[in-house]
């Protein structure tokens, strides 16, 4: 009966996998919305345009280097997929915050390469992370090795396409989006009280406030009038990424 549980539950997220790709392959491609890069911060200050996006982009560089130090002790003391799991997200946040500084100081389709492309390092080697530790340690394996490929693909796929004028964000939506449906499934399926799961609750109701903010960028600055939206995603991103460097610090020292 646990060997037909097992593979019922690998069988649902398998499923889910197709049906989302499927579903996204059935929409009609997605282009870069142009707005998307007028911020309602645009204040300069020390000659920094869009000054409280630039800097608000500090934190990740300090939680990219903390990580990365952890990942150098954990180095030899698991298995290689662990470390580089490890290494390969704390690198990841640390470019996410010269990516996301260097695109907020200028933004536009080219610079945004270098804020999605390290997003998506973090992504895919967390959500490999979570299968590795909750479903199987070789199937995360191999989930990292396959989404961190498919994930630099869809940055560059995406602005080939913007750049012959059929811009298309499909693929790099499934990298991002995808783990947001998967994730409660294996907590639901795997359950495991010696792991993680409550930070990992931390993570997404930080990750999700994050995205509301965003969201409301120019309605929060125009009522709070000295800090926007999208600087509070910042912060409130940084401390989502924080949770994630406790749950490795917990797993790799524990």
């Amino acid at each position: 009966m646990t060997i037909v549980n097992r593979y019922y539950r690998g069988f649902v997220l398998v499923a889910v996998f197709i049906v989302t790709a499927i579903a996204l392959n059935f929409l009609d491609p997605i282009a870069q919305d142009l707005a998307y890069h007028r911020f309602s911060d645009c204040r300069t200050y020390i000659g920094i345009p869009h000054f409280m996006d630039v800097v608000s982009n500090i934190p990740f560089l300090i939680i990219g280097f903390m990580g990365i130090r952890l990942a150098r002790k954990a180095f030899g003391k698991d298995t290689m997929a662990n470390f580089l799991m490890t290494f390969v997200l704390f690198v990841g946040v640390f470019l996410t915050g010269l990516g996301s500084a260097f695109y907020h100081y200028a933004p536009n389709n080219f610079t945004l390469i270098f804020d999605r492309l390290p997003m998506t390092l973090v992504f895919t080697a967390f959500f490999a992370t979570i299968i590795y530790d909750y479903v199987d340690k070789r199937v995360g394996a191999w989930v990292f090795y396959f989404l961190l490929v498919v994930g630099a693909y869809s940055i560059f796929y995406w602005y080939y396409t913007e750049i012959i004028g059929k811009g298309d964000l499909r693929l790099y939506a499934f990298i991002q989006f995808f783990p947001v449906v998967a994730v409660p499934l294996i907590l639901v399926f795997y359950k495991n009280r010696e792991l993680y799961t409550k930070r990992l609750l931390y993570v997404f109701g930080a990750y999700i406030l994050a995205k509301l903010f965003e969201h409301f960028d120019t309605q929060i600055f125009e009522f709070l009038g000295f800090v926007s939206g999208h600087t509070i995603k910042h912060l409130l991103s940084a401390l989502a990424v924080y949770y994630i460097y406790q749950i490795y610090q917990k797993r790799l020292f524990s």
